[in-house]
């Protein structure tokens, strides 16, 4: 990458998370120029190393782009973060959000940086949820013409089931199955026989079948253990059934409640989407799948050019 292709640059966006930092060196018209990618997210990061931390990560474009905007997004706006931003409440549209961007001074005057603010709303169970950063996974997936009602799922850590009508956030619901996951495999008796091996195909579906029957999740988990320990299922497989008991019911719970009228909009890691896809045809419910990296950028910069930030060159 030579100093005259970063020149072009007009908006760096940055998705900030728990565990990873992201950078995109966007040019005006949204085309990708560069990517920086590092394990700095905020959990590692001291409360107030922030600023040197970002200019740091961005040292090998900053000299180069002196005035260019940075656009930030994730949980660098929560309380553990650079700044607490505070959520705004759904129904909630990109206007909204746009309008609702805070101004930030990491890097001095030289660079104006901004924080996105994330969504808060109620979920089927009309309990108050909050999301930071999957709003934007949300816009840069939706079609600039989007009309009426829509449902998307973006699996992950803390997975979510939104409902739009067309580009404004209704309501979304969280599911910890992510977490649930790996805390099952590393911090219960699950872990002698699902801490490791790799995804097995026939043994998710064997998840997804199993959680169907009576008993209930809790019950089904616990024969994660006993297919093991009884010889009906390998070891190095208990991993993937563990993994098809826990969407299974995440996919049966939210689309019992949702109860979609067309296609379910799966944003997130592919190797994640194809799991939530398989789960929702098992239910009778068609997808379609969005990789949750492009979304992010395509998400920052449609906000950016609403907001008037990436600077013209």
């Amino acid at each position: 990458m030579t100093a005259a292709d970063l020149k072009a640059g007009a908006l760096i966006a940055v998705d900030w998370g728990t565990s990873n930092f992201r950078a995109t060196l966007l040019a005006a018209d949204g085309a990708v120029i560069d990517r920086l990618q590092a394990p700095k997210g905020i959990l590692h990061v001291e409360r107030d190393g922030f600023p040197a931390v970002l200019t740091e990560l961005l040292s090998p474009w900053l000299p180069h782009l002196p005035g260019v905007p940075v656009l930030m997004a994730g949980m660098i706006g929560s309380a553990d973060g650079l700044v607490e931003v505070p959520y705004l409440a759904c129904p909630a549209s990109l206007d909204d959000i746009a309008d609702g961007l805070v101004r930030v001074t990491p890097l001095g005057e030289a660079n104006p940086a901004y924080i996105v603010p994330g969504l808060r709303g109620q979920s089927v169970a009309d309990s108050p949820d909050v999301m930071r950063g999957e709003e934007i996974q949300i816009l840069g997936a939706l079609d600039p013409d989007a009309r009426g009602e829509q449902i998307l799922c973006l699996p992950g850590t803390h997975a979510k089931w939104v409902r739009l009508n067309g580009r404004t956030v209704q309501s979304f619901s969280t599911c910890m199955t992510g977490d649930a996951y790996s805390a099952l495999r590393q911090h219960t008796i699950l872990r002698r026989f699902a801490a490791g091996g790799e995804h097995d195909a026939k043994a998710f579906r064997r998840g997804l079948e199993r959680v169907r029957r009576p008993g209930g999740l809790m019950h089904h988990l616990f024969s994660a253990r006993t297919e093991v320990l009884l010889g009906d299922m390998l070891p190095e497989t208990a991993s993937a059934y563990l993994s098809g008991l826990l969407i299974g019911d995440e996919v049966r719970a939210m689309v019992e409640a949702i109860q979609p009228q067309s296609d379910v909009t799966l944003i997130g890691d592919p190797r994640l989407t194809v799991l939530y896809a398989e789960a929702l045809e098992r239910h009778g419910q068609s997808s379609r799948s969005i990789d949750g990296d492009q979304a992010v950028t395509h998400g920052l910069y449609q906000l950016a050019t609403r907001a008037g930030l990436p600077q013209s060159n």
